[in-house]
């Protein structure tokens, strides 16, 4: 072989470990086989010969041929010299890894590392402790893998190998998530994706997986979704079958958290097929156990089949013999909730016995289905007082995982991993009748994220840099769509603004001394409400019901349908858009009209008509489910002109009312008292006049219009008001109502800048179009432009949950300003200023 031969060969072996560093086993097999064309039949290249080899086991592993990886193992042993058997017990050990058999490649592993020196080794040393870690953690011993995750990373420090330090940085995030500190492990995967986006793009579907991992662990089930479909599309253009199969298992997961169990079950039998092919007996058994649990779904298949206990009996033993003993566990609890539902109680307490209570060290998911598990049997067998400790221990787990977050996104989303307990405890107070038992698992299974003490984002320079190159780019962005400039290239880099400020909130840490939360006292309540009334609404089984409240009594009412009810609140929001904004040919507007006095009608036949016996000309505070969350009560006959209060949960406006005199209080003593605050927007026609009217009712308010309205200067001028109000363009997104806006002179003012407050207004009024809709999540925890200033610490919030017409909208505000400047409450103002049978969307969030 000539020299430039040789050359050619190892050149080709190098650039094949950058494609497989890269993600890229395809590309890594072509240059590997090429390179090993060269050498074969060399003797003087034995070792190059075989380290392609080795290299090649590999990369055919990736792509899912496992067992030609063997092979290519066993041709490179036959000839491979001392100084490579280091190298290739490793890689052994890895592709025994990847087939499921764990046990072995853990003794190679240990082999391997045992021989390999960072002098002599150090990339392959670097890989040895990498991957051994992962088979530690697959055990469960968290230790040992994060004992070589840090052994691994100094060594990739000190020999400047910045791409596997981003691989094992990765990895010790995937651990944080294991342990529950999903914070650390999303800062973890925002610096990974950096790295891998300069040095190796094709890592970044397995970086997708491991994130949608930790966004499934904080409940937020349709980003991980969006997330894994992305990396399933990725994994298949680079024929990355691992990373497929295992993208294909966490979206069975995220479709099980989403309630949707058809989807579940078909992902997670593709992920078991994928599996299987590549003779990975674990990971098909765990992929298995997903569509186990999704069978278990009511929507899904009979609960108590006997098949269904069966099948979880055999995996769990199954899993026990794979070693994965805390799965084998979770398949015990599916296997006893069969039973139980099929009546053989005996049994499944049986079942629940033989591991005993579970641990804080063991998987949340585990701990609450064994603590819905309990709490079923204890139904079943006539023990509600203890089925009710059962849950109320699930949501004291579920509370303590919440308070590591101190981003209100993670915060609310966390919910939705109490779906199931929160929904046996309130259907059980429902059927035992209790109105007491009712209002408490109704303040339990809602609204919980506000009851955490807020938690300001750090002073962070890079932090404020992106918000501030966000508000640039989206104001560069409404200019060039307002010009019919299309924008590509700002829409791509708003989307990753948007990205890199979401993701830097969710490593901010929460508050994890808070207890759990207290329930405001129902006598507590009654009191504070005077003449006023209470209705929470609540759904049973697709039942919605009501609960009231006045000063003397208690009613649990049914209502109907809940899915009528919402299509009742979207067609009547959707009937009061139509008549703002332009003008309507009269027969039009007549019929326009009249669809929505039909629908005001029919909501409130649902929703309303069936209280009023018992609310009579009562004032209200509505505590709403679901989109009821933005009925616009103002439209409602019998609602018409009667203040009426939207809070998430009584305790959250219990503590609004709190705040309010204690606010009041500071100001009566001379304390500290705040601004008023008065702003408006560009390119909005009445902006500046609404603004100068209401300002002849608050002689000493700041002012800002114009240029002088710009997103810092009024945010400025916000912290510490008393009472702020903003007329500008509005809009919500849907898709993270943090950055919903209004729009003022130089870009937008963005929820996630209402969370930077030191102080926030005690009342705001946002006199802009929709920016009352709130996202609302499982557990009925509301996430918008309004949650976000309520978590900043604003007692009320008036804001529209519709267009907003710019003749009515200054008639309402100037009406309003002048009855709160009076004395009137902000709810009893607002009732009075909506004209009736106007299309006024306006609502009174928070104390009212």
């Amino acid at each position: 072989m000539t020299s430039g031969e040789a050359d050619a060969a190892t050149r080709l072996y190098e650039e094949a470990l950058a494609s497989s560093d890269g993600g890229r086993p395809a590309r890594a097999v072509r240059q590997l086989r090429a390179g090993l064309r060269l050498v074969t039949g060399r003797p003087a290249l034995t070792e190059l010969r075989a380290r392609i080899l080795l290299s090649l086991a590999w990369a055919e592993s990736e792509r899912g041929r496992v067992d030609l990886g063997f092979q290519l193992l066993d041709e490179a042993e036959t000839d491979a010299p001392a100084q490579v058997r280091p190298i290739l017990l490793a890689q052994r050990a890895l592709l025994l890894k990847r087939a499921g058999h764990n046990t072995v490649a853990l003794a190679h592993y240990d082999a391997a590392i045992a021989l390999l020196t960072e002098p002599a080794y150090p990339q392959d040393l670097v890989r040895a402790l990498n991957n051994r870690s992962l088979v530690h953690q697959e055990a469960g011993d968290l230790r040992l893998a994060r004992a070589d995750l840090t052994r691994a990373l100094r060594i990739a420090t000190r020999q400047g190998f910045e791409l596997q330090a981003a691989v094992i940085a990765s990895n010790i995030g995937c651990l944080d998530v294991t342990a529950g500190d999903l914070p650390a492990a999303l800062r973890a995967f925002a610096a990974a994706r950096v790295t891998y986006q300069v040095l190796a793009p094709g890592r970044l579907a397995n970086l997708a997986v491991e994130r949608a991992r930790a966004l499934l662990a904080a409940g937020l089930f349709v980003e991980a979704d969006r997330e894994l479909a992305a990396a399933v599309s990725q994994a298949q253009g680079q024929r990355l079958d691992h990373t497929y199969a295992d993208a294909l298992q966490v979206r069975a997961e995220a479709a099980l958290l989403a309630r949707e169990p058809q989807a579940a079950i078909r992902w997670a039998r593709q992920a078991r097929a994928a599996f299987l092919l590549r003779r990975n007996s674990r990971r098909a058994a765990l992929a298995e156990l997903i569509a186990l649990r999704a069978h278990q779904e009511p929507s899904a298949a009979p609960v108590g089949r006997p098949t269904t206990t069966g099948r979880a009996l055999a995996l769990a033993a199954r899993l026990n013999r794979l070693g994965l003993s805390e799965d084998a566990w979770l398949a015990g609890i599916v296997a006893a909730r069969s039973m139980t539902a099929a009546g053989r109680t005996a049994h499944a307490e049986r079942m629940l016995r033989q591991r005993g209570r579970p641990r804080r060290i063991d998987r949340l998911d585990t701990r609450l289905l064994w603590w819905l598990a309990r709490a079923e049997l204890a139904f079943a067998t006539g023990h509600p007082a203890q089925a009710r400790g059962a849950l109320l221990a699930g949501m004291a787990a579920l509370h303590r995982h919440r308070t590591q977050f101190g981003s209100l996104d993670l915060q609310t989303g966390a919910a939705a991993r109490g779906q199931d307990l929160a929904s046996a405890g309130l259907a059980a107070a429902v059927a035992s009748g209790s109105t007491t038992g009712v209002y408490r698992w109704s303040e339990r299974a809602r609204a919980q994220a506000l009851l955490l003490p807020p938690v300001r984002p750090p002073a962070d320079p890079s932090a404020a840099a992106l918000l501030e190159e966000l508000r640039q780019s989206r104001h560069a962005f409404r200019d060039a769509e307002l010009a019919g400039r299309p924008a590509p290239d700002l829409r791509r880099r708003i989307e990753e603004l948007q990205r890199a400020v979401r993701e830097r909130s969710w490593a901010t840490r929460g508050h994890t001394d808070t207890g759990t939360p207290q329930i405001a006292p129902l006598g507590r309540i009654a009191a504070e409400l005077g003449g006023a009334a209470l209705v929470t609404y609540l759904v049973t089984e697709g039942v919605l019901r009501a609960l009231v409240l006045t000063g003397r009594s208690a009613w649990l009412v049914p209502l109907g349908g809940y899915r009528d009810a919402v299509e009742a609140v979207l067609r009547l929001r959707a009937d009061l858009d139509a008549q703002v904004g332009h003008a309507t040919p009269g027969r039009l507007a007549s019929a326009v009209r009249a669809a929505t006095r039909r629908d005001a009608e029919r909501l409130a036949a649902i929703v309303l008509n069936p209280l009023l016996p018992r609310i009579g000309d009562r004032d209200l505070v509505v505590v709403p489910t679901g989109p009821l969350m933005t009925t616009p009560w103002a439209a409602l006959p019998g609602s018409t002109a009667r203040p009426v209060t939207v809070a998430p949960s009584a305790t959250a406006w219990l503590a609004a009312r709190d705040r309010m005199r204690v606010s009041r209080t500071d100001t009566a003593a001379g304390g500290a008292a705040g601004s008023i605050v008065l702003a408006a927007g560009p390119g909005i026609d009445r902006g500046d006049s609404e603004v100068r009217a209401i300002s002849r009712t608050y002689p000493t308010a700041t002012v800002r219009t114009g240029a002088d309205a710009t997103p810092a200067a009024t945010l400025a001028a916000l912290d510490g008001a008393d009472l702020a109000h903003i007329a500008a363009h509005g809009s919500h997104q849907a898709e993270n109502a943090l950055f919903s806006t209004l729009e003022l002179a130089g870009g937008p003012l963005l929820g996630y800048d209402l969370l930077r407050l030191r102080r926030a207004p005690s009342m705001v009024v946002l006199s802009s179009c929709e920016l009352g809709l709130t996202d609302v999540r499982p557990g009925d925890e509301t996430f918008g432009m309004s949650t976000a200033l309520l978590v900043a610490g604003t007692t009320t919030v008036v804001a529209s949950v519709g267009r907003v017409g710019d003749e009515l909208a200054m008639t309402v505000m100037v009406d309003y300003h002048r009855a709160v400047a009076a004395g009137r409450a902000p709810a009893t103002a607002l009732a009075e200023a909506i004209p009736p049978g106007s299309p006024a969307a306006f609502i009174c969030f928070g104390a009212g």
